[in-house]
């Protein structure tokens, strides 16, 4: 299916580079210049800015055949029987006269003609006029406003291009703008007209919004490259009551001659002043596009109001929802799964959620875990490994070493596996559903649907295929041989009344995080990894990352799980993150704390990727990795999570940063080679680490003032894991 257009008009709202590039990014394909609403003096400076900020066509929308008040300085509210004056433009000469541009008023207008201006504004009706003043009577309040449309009750003859149009157009060819929006158009000959301005092909939008342009639609259509339904100005002619079907003929029309239509005015009003658009606005876009519509122009919504970029987000949103997202109509409960518009889609497609009532009185079996499992059981459980949905089976873990792949031709990097010993496989059953128990806790978190039980053939075989190594001083491969010989395979379900453990600070599911992204609007989103409290290159490379896709937030993961000896616990690392995100650190991008609960498995690159997908599977599209990525010691040459990043087809991208040192007199940089060993200060957590240990200070230039003073405020002993009874 073809993509829906979505066209922005820019303005005041949103004339900002950051803004439009943030619109640009969320699924503008148009930003269009109303002529309307714009000095001819800005034209080009407006249009080049916007041709250095984005790369989308930028369109003019010309003023057209249209009469207009002219040089009002306020509103003017009229009462019925009121008395008012219209007079030209050029002959105003006190504040109570309305003047008139667009064409010569004593050709427009007679004695007896009914006036409306805009098209909820004041009617009027013509009593007299001597010379150039034409006299009128109130016949319904209303408001008249400043470059306000003004029509009359029949029909009259218009130039086809203002003076401005044509200046316009002169300067559209300096600079190559190549789509014109073209008002009021009435008669392909209209069309022509304006093809004839240029030295150039262009694109046409021609704009339906008068009694003229729907009686002449069939040879519009064949001149045209696309139409615009201007409902606001149709309905000045067209009853209010008939616009939605005057709006379906159009579209009606359009499909014979395989021409796009696009649809303007009220889709999101309500979002000038708020946040959200109404319930109406929404059900009314949805059937505008069930009908036929190709483009939606956000007008004052974008130009003028308080929240241009989340109008796009929004629209993009329900673009995605009516037209592309795929589901089960029969199906009540998709209504209720969130629906997270742009926001990158689950890795494999579908977020796995696996929780139940069940909590049977008399249980098969209750098998006692240790936090590994613990935490995995969850993870599976939530989402945050799909497409993974089970504990692995042999031939799953021999495909992931083997191959990097599970069924489907899935990408997917790490074994998750649930190691059992000879002890436990003579107290389960081969097959049915167990109870799930975290060391010490009194009752059960998980059920468990057993799929097998399995020898763990060539343990030493497959440390290798994992970790690269055999070597059983490496962390990872002394803590894959000496647990369990035996595997069982099978999905874990979360039991929905369990409490859950005081160590998930912080924690955000998958489906939660994707919610508040999807509340805040976000959805270019950076996910960084850590063990670590932040450090100046830490600051560096999430700061710079921002920069360097124009993102809408940082998701910071601490990881809370099983930890080692000397890591640091998972409460100075938020608290550390929250002060940099209090004092601004981030602004003016997002930033929120997610932490992830989950053991290291120390597997280098594999490992790296792995993260990778969790985080999209959190929402992120964009993942920060460093050289030496989840490295061990010395096992892993320092690019190799980025070549197996290369390796792999994935959808969350990454972004690369070579390690970061002080240099005296130009801060923070990344080390690169013509950089001399010798003109770099080290920035190393292992340093402020033992610096903190020890009471000792900690170099200015290695971290902010702030977060070094929160640091020593609080006892080494609540730092730093010191047993396996610290908080986690």
């Amino acid at each position: 299916m073809k993509k829906v257009k979505i066209i922005c008009t820019v303005g005041p709202s949103s004339l900002e580079e950051t803004i439009i590039k943030k619109m640009d990014d969320s699924g503008v394909d148009l930003f269009r210049i109303n002529l309307s609403h714009t000095r001819i003096d800005d034209l080009i400076p407006i249009a080049k800015d916007l041709k250095s900020w984005t790369k989308k066509p930028v369109c003019l929308d010309t003023e057209g055949a249209q009469l207009r008040t002219s040089l009002l300085r306020n509103e003017i509210i009229v009462k019925e029987h009121d008395k008012i004056e219209f007079v030209p433009q050029s002959k105003l000469t006190n504040k109570s006269q309305i003047g008139i541009k667009g064409g010569q008023i004593n050709e427009v207008f007679k004695n007896g003609d009914l006036v409306t201006i805009d098209f909820d504004g004041a009617v009027v009706q013509i009593i007299d006029n001597e010379n150039f003043s034409f006299q009128g009577r109130v016949l319904h309040s209303g408001s008249i406003g400043n470059n306000k449309g003004v029509n009359v009750d029949r029909s009259i003859k218009l130039n086809r291009f203002t003076l401005k149009d044509e200046k316009a157009f002169s300067l559209c060819q300096e600079i190559g703008l190549d789509h014109i929006f073209l008002s009021f158009c009435s008669h392909e000959s209209d069309v022509e007209e304006l093809r004839k301005r240029f030295s150039y092909e262009i694109n046409i939008i021609s704009k339906i919004e008068s009694k003229n342009g729907l009686m002449n639609l069939d040879g519009i259509c064949k001149k045209s490259n696309a139409l615009l339904i201007d409902r606001g100005d149709l309905s000045r002619e067209v009853p209010l009551e008939k616009i939605p079907l005057a709006q379906n003929q159009i579209l009606e029309k359009s499909k014979k001659f395989d021409i796009p239509v696009y649809v303007a005015t009220n889709l999101m009003e309500n979002m000038i002043l708020n946040s959200k658009p109404t319930r109406a606005e929404v059900n009314d876009i949805q059937s505008t596009l069930n009908n036929g519509a190709k483009g939606l122009v956000l007008a004052a919504e974008t130009a003028i109001g308080k929240y241009p970029i989340d109008c796009v987000r929004i629209m993009s949103r329900i673009i995605h929802e009516t037209i592309n997202y795929k589901y089960d109509r029969r199906n009540i409960q998709n209504l209720f799964n969130p629906s997270f518009g742009r926001i990158i889609e689950p890795h494999g497609g579908k977020l796995v959620q696996q929780f139940s009532n069940d909590q049977s009185d008399h249980p098969i079996c209750e098998v006692e875990v240790n936090e590994k499992i613990y935490t995995d059981s969850f993870q599976i459980a939530n989402g945050t490994f799909s497409p993974i949905n089970a504990f692995m089976n042999y031939e799953q873990i021999e495909s992931v070493l083997n191959e990097n792949l599970i069924k489907d031709s899935v990408a997917w990097t790490m074994p998750i596996i649930f190691q059992i010993d000879k002890d436990m496989v003579n107290k389960i059953p081969d097959s049915g559903s167990i109870y799930l128990k975290k060391e010490n806790d009194e009752y059960p978190y998980s059920i468990l649907n057993i799929d097998k039980i399995e020898i763990l053939k060539n343990k030493n075989k497959l440390a290798e295929l994992w970790f690269g190594t055999d070597d059983e001083s490496h962390p990872g491969v002394s803590k894959f041989l000496s647990s369990g010989d035996y595997i069982i395979s099978g999905k874990p379900f979360i039991l929905n009344n369990y409490s859950g453990s005081a160590n998930n600070k912080y924690e955000l599911t998958p489906i939660q995080s994707r919610f508040v992204f999807d509340h805040n609007g976000w959805h270019n989103i950076i996910g960084f990894h850590t063990r670590n409290v932040p450090h100046v290159g830490h600051e560096y490379i999430q700061i710079n990352a921002l920069r360097k896709i124009n993102a809408d937030a940082i998701f910071i993961s601490p990881v809370i799980g099983e930890k080692k000896i000397g890591d640091f616990l998972a409460d100075p690392i938020i608290k550390c993150y929250e002060l940099l995100i209090k004092e601004g650190a981030y602004n003016p991008y997002g930033a929120i704390i997610g932490s992830f609960n989950t053991h290291s498995r120390y597997s280098g690159p594999r490992e790296a990727v792995f993260t990778a997908l969790c985080r999209q599977n959190f929402g992120c599209n964009y993942f920060i990795v460093g050289r030496d990525h989840t490295g061990v010691g010395n096992y892993y040459d320092p690019n190799a999570s980025i070549k197996l990043f290369d390796k792999l087809e994935l959808n969350i991208k990454i972004l690369a940063f070579d390690p970061v040192s002080y240099k005296k007199g130009r801060g923070v940089i990344e080390k690169k080679p013509e950089n001399k060993e010798e003109d770099l200060q080290k920035i190393s957590g292992s340093i402020i680490r033992n610096n903190l240990m020890n009471n000792d200070q900690i170099p200015p230039y290695m971290m902010r003032t702030a977060i070094i003073n929160l640091l020593k405020k609080m006892n080494p002993e609540f730092l730093f894991h010191q047993n396996k009874n610290d908080q986690k």
